[in-house]
């Protein structure tokens, strides 16, 4: 055997190798990205369900509530909550929703059911499930699983609500069809496992026309690599387009040099044959791959206008809290923030003057309290969870923030000061028995704060 015959073996094994891999990283690329979107179509599903649950439950007078009976059903107070609950579900695509009162013995029974023709009786009893008992203790929560009853198949989502002392007194449930939520991951998941096919017979077909010739065709294979290579840096200007408007309020220095960063520097390096040439392409196009990955992992969790942490974050982030208060091991502080007058900026200078403070307001509070402590929550609110923070240092941290604020307006115009609603709890185990507590605390402040601003804006 001559040494041109051995090349010629070492040329197709060297190929089935190449190919094999590109296959094999077909697929968990495939499995990655199919993982990932079931988790983050879980995320917001669960979310608009607890948004629901949350808005339904914060419309409810605890008080007025906390000791309704059945005799109660013509009076104003009673026909108010159910007036609230019934828009809920005469304007949101849900099955039921109703309003639950919690029993000294551990059951949960009807109290408020707006549904017309089919309606829960009061003191009817409900099943308890693992995320109606958290809302009992304080948490809003969502069913991992479905339950059926007389009613059908659900999944629930449950939002206490709460009397002037901070006590639960009812909680307010929300029912959407199981097959709804099953039908949605069917959906994605059908959609994921045809393109993960379609990707994998391509790659097949690919592999047996590329075995069937010989190496004179290898250099239409680098080609077409260097097509992709091509495709790959589209896609990191599509990338960086979608994180302009973020860049772009960034001063001019810091912009070029993150967008520098983001595009990364080509490497260059000399290929002693084709074989070379085609590893290093290969090297070149997965490690672009692996950092879109990482990309979109981190876009999963930060919020588009700000660059902070956002709701999906938040909200694993006080799961974390509420499981080391349980623990006894809890030991943070809570920091709420509102930007005052925004709405009036909106109006005299347009949505992006607007968007542009709570950039610049994110950037401040990323200095002050660090960039993993940082949330924004809805609109103009932001949230700061600050582990390891006494009162102390709260203040200390407010003393820094308002000096900052006063830097950044020495050199805007009094119609475009940045000023800022603010308040902070610390968790004390005396006090709170969990984090919701803590966090309606922290807002009770920046209310007062807000509020002594907007009299003070009046004189």
């Amino acid at each position: 055997m001559n040494n041109n015959d051995k090349k010629v073996r070492t040329s197709k094994r060297n190929f089935i190798l190449a190919l094999a891999l590109l296959l094999l990283t077909n697929i968990m690329m495939g499995v990655t990205l199919m993982a990932m979107c079931k988790k983050t179509l879980s995320e917001q599903i669960e979310q608009r369900m607890l948004d629901v649950a949350n808005s339904a439950s914060a419309m409810l007078n605890g008080d007025d509530l906390s000791s309704i009976s059945p005799t109660d059903r013509d009076t104003e107070i009673y026909q108010t909550a159910y007036d609230i609950l019934h828009k809920f579900k005469d304007s949101i695509e849900l099955e039921y929703i109703y309003a639950i009162a919690p029993k000294n013995d551990g059951t949960f029974t009807f109290s408020i059911d707006p549904d017309e023709e089919d309606h829960g009786e009061y003191g009817d009893i409900i099943e308890a499930t693992p995320a109606l008992v958290n809302a009992y203790n304080g948490t809003a929560d969502v069913d991992d699983v479905p339950h059926a009853d007389e009613w059908g198949r659900f999944y629930s989502a449950y939002s206490p609500f709460f009397d002037s002392e901070g006590n639960v007194v009812g909680i307010v449930g929300v029912d959407f069809d199981a097959d709804w939520y099953d039908e949605m991951h069917s959906s994605h998941r059908a959609a994921a496992i045809i393109l993960l096919m379609v990707a994998l017979t391509i790659g097949i077909v690919l592999s047996f026309i590329i075995m069937s010739k010989n190496r004179k065709k290898f250099a239409g294979m680098l080609n077409n690599l260097a097509e992709l290579d091509l495709e790959t840096q589209k896609l990191d200007n599509i990338i960086m387009q979608s994180s302009i408007k973020k860049l772009d309020m960034l001063p001019e220095n810091e912009s070029r040099v993150l967008k520098t960063l983001a595009a990364g520097e080509d490497e260059k390096k000399v290929s002693v044959n084709e074989y070379d040439e085609m590893n290093t392409s290969i090297k070149s196009v997965y490690n672009k791959l692996h950092k879109y990955l990482k990309y979109i992992d981190a876009e999963v969790y930060t919020d588009d206008t700000t660059g902070v942490l956002n709701k999906a974050a938040y909200k694993n982030k006080i799961k974390k809290l509420d499981d080391d208060i349980s623990a006894g091991e809890a030991n943070f502080s809570v920091a709420f923030f509102d930007i005052n007058e925004l709405k009036k900026t909106y109006t005299n200078y347009g949505y992006e003057a607007g968007d542009k403070l709570m950039f610049e307001l994110a950037k401040i509070l990323k200095v002050v309290f660090g960039k993993e402590s940082v949330y924004h929550i809805t609109g103009d609110e932001f949230v700061v969870l600050a582990e390891g923070k006494s009162r102390f240092d709260m203040e200390d941290d407010f003393t820094s923030l308002d000096e900052k604020l006063k830097d950044f307006n020495k050199g805007n115009k009094r119609d475009e000061w940045l000023t800022v609603a603010k308040g902070s709890a610390t968790f004390n185990k005396e006090k709170f028995s969990n984090y919701r507590q803590t966090f309606i605390s922290a807002k009770s402040e920046c209310d007062k704060d807000k509020e002594e601003y907007y009299k003070n804006a009046q004189r």
